[in-house]
């Protein structure tokens, strides 16, 4: 029996005893179910030229049988905006979120677009060097709309949505629902890692800080044996917020911190990890099991916050690495809720065990930062598809005909960001990409088809498992491109007199306050976005707002008309004015201009978060070397469907939402505006 089967039968096992009797109106066994696969990132060119070869052949079998096409991305084709298009069925002014990153208009500060600052101060009582609080400083969940999901389950249809994006604070839901992309770590990052070594990390050569928590160690003899073989040191936790003033930055000490404590056996390649009461036995090369760590916010544990963290034996002879994971909720037990009802995430952990509950699980930052190699990192997104192989083991067994089930698979998006540089999936021709790497290309070049295979077989096992007559979608938010070269937007707007900095210099970032104000016409913060810097709205705007329509006319102008000195391709293949293309609702909050790059172009990392250097344009030499986050209409997604598609029909993603709506005849919310596929 395979593992995907053992979870089915535990799953349904279980059934009873995780399912709420509901009355339906809309659902029940008289109405087919819908159950939807949601792969980010899939594209529609790699997929017809696997399938067109045979390497695809549960999802060639669907295509036939139903249908495939192409479906229309959105206006910044980025997964945060995608993804929150889908679950409201409305565009970017009407759901708010227009970027991984936003900006405050008064400070110019770069800010999380889901989870902005706290607009009600926080208030808490000092007694001694303890603060209680009492009001205010809650963190929300920034998109607006409705979500599909709370419609069904308005109308009576049992729904059940797993690791969706964008989900995290999770809103108030009678849906079950588990958080995906954007759910944070334990000390409320994306992702920081620690790593444990005996040797100096030596700095990046872009001066860039590794994205993690590096703790230089020593290797000693603590039980005096004449060997040393002992390595002590911490993980840390959630920020220490009774012993920090509610107005307060939090710095790198104001973290709660775990022991954890490595016995290291040179002989064998082996290392006993104690991290609280767990405990663990790996070979170098290998990755332990999730262990719990506990945190106190308090003495004697009046309140204690529980983590989880796996262990990666990255090196143990001759010299000592050890990677720990970010400190993921333990799902059975989360510090904040990752689920609605609170307690469904204990409910899937019955069955499933631990499972990550960070939003993008894979190891990406360690790759990035050259920690890992990519046998590294490919060991580690193979713990990360066994998660998913087993929680839609466990959505199928709960999947009854009348309901809905949605599930995303990060599998192909995070793998063509990081693997593209092996080999462009896409593009038989493309030269070597300016991160290529002889000696793992040799033997990675196939992993990107190997994760389109993995999802092929996933939704095999769906196709083959649903009750007869349910209706199957296959929908991916975006496609992919290779990107080779960065685009550093606000070197270019410095360049062409719309952005100027104090003293006369060259170079310098927003956030630090170089940038003058008094002479600046527009700035960059986001992947794709351009600001005006306009009087009244921005805290020391000079734009007058008669004057942004030809401000923004002249920006797009002299966009459309760069060219890559290195070869004269065309950067930016369209810059849209937001007023134009979203609706009114919170259209205010919108970037002015959205930048769409040409295939291999991309705002760099830098300019994002407001840093002006010296070039405008760069090789892109980071192993983040695939990209969507240009024009809309060089990245668009898939869809698939069991149902047969209306030949020559162009589809995009709020058409989704409505075909979702529409199989179980509920009506749509204000704002929803797509149309149905069928």
């Amino acid at each position: 029996m395979s593992r995907f089967e053992v979870v089915a039968v535990l799953a349904t096992g279980a059934l009873l005893a995780l399912t709420v009797p509901s009355c339906k109106t809309k659902g029940g066994p008289d109405v087919p179910g819908l159950f939807v696969l949601g792969v980010d990132g899939m594209d529609p060119v790699i997929t017809q030229r696997m399938m067109d070869e045979g390497k695809l052949p549960n999802l060639a079998k669907l295509a036939k049988a139903g249908g495939f096409q192409k479906l229309a991305t959105v206006n910044p084709p980025q997964s945060p905006v995608a993804w929150s298009s889908f679950v409201t069925g409305m565009d970017p002014g009407g759901h708010g979120i227009f970027d991984f990153v936003h900006r405050d208009p008064k400070t110019y500060q770069p800010i999380s677009s889901a989870t902005p600052p706290s607009t009600d101060p926080a208030k808490a009582i000092e007694i001694g060097d303890t603060y209680f609080p009492v009001s205010g400083g809650a963190v929300t969940n920034n998109r607006g709309g409705i979500p599909f999901w709370d419609l069904l389950q308005k109308a009576g249809v049992d729904t059940e949505i797993y690791r969706i994006p964008g989900n995290y604070p999770v809103p108030d839901s009678d849906a079950k629902t588990l958080s995906g992309m954007g759910t944070s770590d334990m000390r409320g990052g994306y992702g920081v890692y620690t790593w444990f070594t005996d040797k100096e990390i030596p700095p990046k050569p872009n001066g860039e800080k590794p994205k993690g928590d590096i703790q230089v160690v020593t290797v000693d003899d603590y039980d005096l044996d004449g060997t040393p073989d002992s390595v002590h040191g911490t993980l840390k936790g959630p920020p220490d917020l009774f012993h920090i003033p509610p107005d307060a930055t939090i710095t790198d000490n104001d973290y709660l911190t775990a022991g954890v404590t490595f016995w290291l056996d040179k002989q064998r390649d082996t290392i006993y990890i104690q991290a609280g009461s767990d405990t663990a036995l790996i070979r170098q090369g290998e990755w332990s099991d999730w262990m719990k760590v506990s945190y106190d916010g308090l003495p004697g544990g009046v309140v204690a916050y529980d983590g989880m963290v796996r262990f990666y034996a990255k090196e143990l002879n001759p010299g000592f690495a050890v990677y720990a994971s970010p400190v993921n909720f333990v799902p059975s037990n989360p510090a904040q809720p990752i689920t609605t009802p609170d307690d469904w995430s204990a409910d899937l952990a019955d069955i499933l065990g631990n499972f990550y509950t960070q939003g993008m699980p894979e190891e990406t930052n360690a790759l990035k930062d050259g920690l890992f190699d990519d046998d590294d990192y490919i060991k580690q997104v193979a713990l990360v598809q066994e998660d998913a192989r087993d929680m839609l083991a466990l959505a199928l067994a709960r999947f009854q005909p009348g309901d809905m089930t949605f599930m995303y698979l990060s599998d192909i998006d995070l793998q063509c960001h990081m693997l593209w540089r092996h080999g462009d999936p896409k593009y038989a021709d493309a030269p070597h990409h300016p991160a290529w790497e002889a000696g793992s290309a040799a033997k990675h070049k196939l992993d990107i088809e190997r994760m389109y295979e993995h999802v092929d077989s996933l939704a095999g096992n769906v196709v083959d498992n649903l009750p007869a007559g349910s209706t199957f979608l296959l929908m991916s938010d975006h496609g992919f491109q290779p990107y080779t070269r960065d685009f550093h937007l606000n070197t270019w707007l410095r360049d062409n007199g719309y952005l100027v900095l104090k003293d006369d210099k060259q170079t310098g970032t927003i956030p630090t306050g170089d940038v003058d104000w008094s002479k600046t016409k527009a700035y960059n913060i986001g992947f794709n976005a351009i600001y005006l810097n306009e009087v009244g709205r921005e805290g020391q705007g000079i734009v007058a707002p008669a004057d942004a329509d030809s401000v923004m006319t002249a920006i797009s102008s002299r966009l459309l008309a760069t060219t890559d000195p290195k070869d004269g391709h065309f950067v930016v293949r369209r810059v849209a004015k937001s007023k134009d293309i979203y609706s009114k609702q919170r259209e205010a909050e919108a970037p002015d201009l959205i930048v769409g790059f040409d295939i291999g172009y991309g705002n760099s990392d830098q300019s994002t978060l407001g840093e002006i250097g010296t070039e405008e344009l760069t090789d892109n030499t980071s192993r983040w070397s695939g990209n969507h986050l240009m024009d809309p209409d060089v990245v668009p997604g898939v869809i698939f469907s069991n149902q047969p598609l209306p030949v020559g029909g162009h589809y995009g993603l709020l058409d989704v939402t409505a075909t979702v709506l529409k199989h179980f005849q509920v009506d749509p919310a204000t704002g929803m505006t797509g149309k149905s596929i069928y």
